[in-house]
C-alpha cells in the first residue's frame, strides 16, 4: 500500500520537531505556541514539570537532547498563562559568557598596570555585568510579550499610568549598568590579595615543615594546613564576590527591579539558566559564588532554575537541603524498581512522545510503524535513543529517508540502520575532530578515551564470538552489549557517556553483593560492530544477567588507569603515582610537595601519541568552531547560523560570532542570504580537517 504524500510530509514535520535544539520554539503556522499540546513529561502526573514550578532553586540535569530546554519552555508558558504572580527570564548562560569576553590584548595591557584589576578580575566583573544586563533585557521582553498577548491584564488594571512607564523604568536600570559606580576599591582588592598570599604562604610553610616529621603525622598536619588554606581561599572568593556586588550595585538593581515588578503584582522572578555546564570552570564558579548563591540567600524574590550536564555541576556554598535536583537520564528517572520496570517505563515514555507527536500531526501509527517479530517497535526505538527525545527525532528522520519515502514501514531493520547512521554522523566525530582541539591535554584526553572505548568494544565482540562458538545454544550467550564496573569508576566514563558512546543503564548488586554500575553501549555502535544488544527476559534469573561475571570490566578500567593516567601538580610539575589519588582528593588535590596545585589527573594517549603530535598547530581551534566545520562537512551544503546551532545545541548568535572568525581564516565562506548569512565549508577546510581519516573510526583490529 502506498503511503499518502500528506502522511509523509506530516511525518517529516513531526520528526523534525522532535530534534529541535535548545530554545527552538514549537509553534504552528500562525506562530502560536504548541508547547502545552506537545509536551510529554518523563514522569507520571507531570512530576518534572510541577517540580520546576516550585519555589526553590532547581538543577535540571541531563545529557544533550534529554529535554531540559523543553521543560523550561513548558514552565515559562505556564507562568505566562496562569498569572501566578510571577515572571520569568531565560538566559543561555554560555552566550552571556561569550558576549562578556574582551580582546585578550586589552586584558594583557590592563594586567601590566599596577593599580588595575587583574585580567581575571576584569573578566569576572564583565561576566556579572553582562549577566544582569541580559536578565533585565529578558524581563523587559517577557513583560512586553505578556502585554501583547494580553496574558498580563493586571498590568492594565493595577498600573498607575501606562505600561510604557514600566518599560522606561527598566530601560533606566539597564542603562545604569553601562555606567556602574566605580568605588575606590583598588587598594582594598590589593590588600585582600596580600592577605590571601600571606595566608597561603604560611600554610605552605607549615605543611612543608610538618611533612618532614614523619609519614603519618606529616600527612595529618599537612591535611589540616591545606584545609586551612582552602578555607582562606573560599573566604577570599566570598569577599571578592561582595566587592563585585558593590561595583555593579547588585542589591540596588534587584531592589529596584523588585519594586517595578511589585507595582504590577509580580512577587517572584524565575530565572532559567540554560547551558550552565558549557561554562569554563572559573566562569561557573563566578556565576555561582558571585550571583546565584548570594542572591538565593539575600532575596526570596528570585528563584533559579538551572540546566546542567551530569557530573559537570558546581554548587559552591548553596544549601543542598534547599536545592532540588532532577535527572532526566533513564536510570535516575526509572531505575528504582528493577531493570525490567526501568525498560518498560522508558519504552512507555518513548511511546507517549511519539504517539502524541503523531496525533498532533495527524499521522496514523499503523501506517508508518511496523512490528518487530511480535515485539513492540517502541522498545527498539527506546534502545536506539535511550529515551532521549532529540535522538529519537534523528532516528525517525533517518528511518523516514531510508524506508517511508520508499513506501516501506519503519521496522527493526530501519531503526538499526538509522542508529548506525546516527552513530557515524553525530557521535563518532567526537574523536575524528578531537585531534584539532586547542589544548594538547584535551586532545590527549579524548584519544585516551578512544583507547578505552576500543578495549571495551573488543571485549564485547570477544564475548559474543565465544558465545557463538559455545555448545550452549541458549541465546543469552550471544548478548554482550552491557557491562558493569565499580561505581567509583563512573567519573572515568562520564565523557564517553556525555558523548553518547554509552549510557548508564542501571545499578544493582553483583554476585558478591557489591553495588555496581551497569552500562549499555550505543545501539548504533553495536549494530556497526555486530554486538548483540539486550538481554534474555524469559526466566526470573535473567534479572541478574547484566552482572554475570563475564561482564565484569573492572580489569579493563584498571589497566586503562595504569597505562593512560598520571597525576601531576599544575604548579611545581611533581608527578605522583595514580594510587595516591584517593589521598589527594581528601586534601582537595593540594600538592604535598609544594603546597600549591591543584594536582590534576592527566589522561595520556600512548597509542595515538604520534597522531596528536602530527597535527599542525595552525589548525587548532576551539570546540565550537570545530563543531561548526563538522556540521557543514556532514550536511554537505550551505547552512544558516540557526541550522548549525541546532546541531551544536547552542545559540545562533554564538554561531554568528564564531562564523565570522572562521570566514576570516578562509575555513568557511560567509555570504549574505536575505537577513541572515549562509556558511559553507571551503575546500581549504575540507583538505585540512577531513581528508585524514586516522581518527574517524574505532581501530578495533589493532586493538585486538
Amino acid at each position: 500500500m502506498s503511503i499518502p504524500t500528506k502522511t509523509l510530509d506530516n511525518f517529516h514535520k513531526a520528526a523534525t520537531s522532535l530534534k529541535l535544539f535548545s530554545r527552538a520554539e514549537l509553534s504552528d503556522e500562525k506562530n502560536r505556541s504548541l508547547i502545552e499540546k506537545l509536551y510529554v513529561d518523563p514522569l507520571p502526573n507531570e512530576q518534572v514539570f510541577k517540580t520546576l514550578l516550585a519555589d526553590n532553586t532547581t538543577f535540571l540535569i541531563g545529557r544533550k537532547g534529554t529535554g531540559k530546554s523543553t521543560v523550561f519552555q513548558r514552565v515559562q508558558h505556564e507562568l505566562r498563562k496562569n498569572k501566578l504572580n510571577a515572571i520569568s527570564a531565560y538566559m543561555d548562560i554560555r552566550n552571556v559568557y561569550e558576549t562578556s569576553q574582551v580582546d585578550p590584548a586589552h586584558l594583557e595591557k590592563a594586567d601590566k598596570l599596577e593599580e588595575a584589576l587583574t585580567a581575571s578580575e576584569i573578566q569576572k566583573f564583565l561576566l556579572l555585568k553582562r549577566f544582569f544586563k541580559s536578565l533585565l533585557e529578558d524581563v523587559r521582553n517577557e513583560l512586553k510579550t505578556q502585554v501583547e498577548q494580553s496574558f498580563l491584564s493586571r498590568l492594565k488594571d493595577n498600573l498607575i499610568g501606562s505600561s510604557s512607564e514600566v518599560f522606561e523604568s527598566l530601560d533606566a536600570v539597564i542603562n545604569r549598568l553601562d555606567a556602574p559606580n566605580y568605588e575606590d576599591i583598588v587598594g582594598y582588592v590589593i590588600a585582600k590579595k596580600k592577605d590571601s598570599s600571606e595566608i597561603s604562604g604560611a600554610a605552605s610553610v607549615e605543611m612543608k615543615s610538618e611533612l618532614s616529621v614523619g609519614a603519618t603525622g606529616g600527612q595529618a598536619k599537612g591535611s589540616a594546613a591545606m584545609s586551612a588554606n582552602a578555607a582562606a581561599s573560599e573566604a577570599s572568593q566570598e569577599e571578592y564576590s561582595q566587592i563585585l556586588m558593590r561595583i555593579i550595585q547588585i542589591p540596588d538593581v534587584i531592589d529596584e527591579l523588585r519594586k517595578i515588578l511589585s507595582s504590577i503584582g509580580m512577587r517572584k522572578l524565575y530565572i532559567f539558566l540554560d547551558d550552565f555546564s558549557e561554562l569554563p570552570p572559573d566562569a561557573m564558579s563566578t556565576v555561582v559564588d558571585g550571583l546565584i548563591s548570594p542572591l538565593s540567600r539575600w532575596s526570596d524574590f528570585i528563584k533559579f532554575k538551572i540546566a546542567a550536564y551530569p557530573g559537570r555541576i558546581y554548587i559552591g556554598d548553596l544549601d543542598k537541603t534547599k536545592i532540588e535536583e532532577i535527572s532526566l537520564d533513564i536510570y535516575d528517572l526509572y531505575g528504582g524498581a528493577g531493570v525490567t520496570q526501568m525498560e518498560e517505563k522508558a519504552t512507555d515514555f518513548v511511546r507517549r512522545i511519539t504517539e502524541k507527536r503523531f496525533k498532533h500531526y495527524k499521522i496514523d501509527t499503523e501506517i508508518v510503524l511496523g512490528r518487530s517479530r511480535g515485539d513492540d517497535i517502541f522498545r527498539t526505538l527506546f534502545f536506539s535513543c535511550m529515551a532521549n527525545p532529540r535522538m529519537l527525532g534523528h532516528i525517525l528522520l533517518y528511518s523516514y529517508e531510508s524506508s517511508l519515502i520508499y513506501n516501506k514501514k519503519i521496522g527493526v531493520r530501519a531503526v538499526q540502520d538509522a542508529s548506525e547512521r546516527f552513530f557515524d554522523e553525530k557521535v563518532m566525530p567526537f574523536f575524528s575532530t578531537g585531534a584539532f582541539r586547542l589544548a594538547f591535554r584535551e586532545r590527549s584526553s579524548i584519544f585516551s578515551l578512544k583507547e578505552l572505548l576500543e578495549a571495551i568494544v573488543v571485549k564485547a565482540r570477544t564475548l559474543r564470538q565465544e558465545g557463538s562458538r559455545s555448545h550452549d545454544t541458549s541465546p543469552d550467550r550471544l548478548y554482550s552489549s552491557h557491562f558493569y564496573i565499580a561505581r567509583e569508576y563512573d567519573d572515568l566514563l562520564l565523557s564517553l557517556e556525555l558523548a553518547f558512546f554509552l549510557t548508564k543503564y542501571f545499578e544493582q548488586s553483583d554476585r558478591e553483593g557489591k553495588r555496581v554500575s551497569v552500562y549499555a553501549l550505543n545501539y548504533g555502535l553495536c549494530n556497526k560492530y555486530q554486538i548483540s544488544f539486550g538481554r534474555p527476559a524469559e526466566k526470573r534469573s535473567d534479572r541478574l544477567f547484566f552482572v554475570s561475571r563475564r561482564f565484569d570490566y573492572n580489569g579493563i578500567i584498571r589497566d586503562y588507569i595504569n597505562s593512560n593516567q598520571e597525576v601531576k601538580c599544575s604548579t611545581c610539575g611533581k608527578e605522583y603515582d595514580v594510587d595516591i589519588l584517593p589521598a589527594l582528593k581528601m586534601m582537595n588535590m593540594k600538592c604535598p610537595t609544594c603546597g600549591g596545585g591543584p594536582c590534576e589527573v592527566i589522561n595520556l594517549s600512548r597509542k595515538y601519541e604520534d597522531l596528536i603530535k602530527s597535527v599542525n598547530a595552525d589548525l587548532l581551534l576551539p570546540e565550537t568552531e570545530i563543531g561548526m566545520l563538522q556540521a557543514l562537512h556532514t550536511e554537505e551544503r550551505a547552512m544558516v547560523a540557526a541550522e548549525i546551532a541546532s546541531e551544536l545545541d547552542c545559540s545562533g548568535q554564538l554561531i554568528g560570532r564564531r562564523g565570522r572568525k572562521l570566514s576570516e581564516r578562509d575555513l568557511v565562506s560567509r555570504e549574505k542570504s536575505g537577513p541572515v548569512y549562509k556558511y559553507k565549508l571551503t575546500e581549504q577546510a575540507k583538505s585540512a580537517y577531513f581528508e585524514d581519516v586516522r581518527g574517524s573510526s574505532l581501530n578495533i583490529d589493532d586493538a585486538e
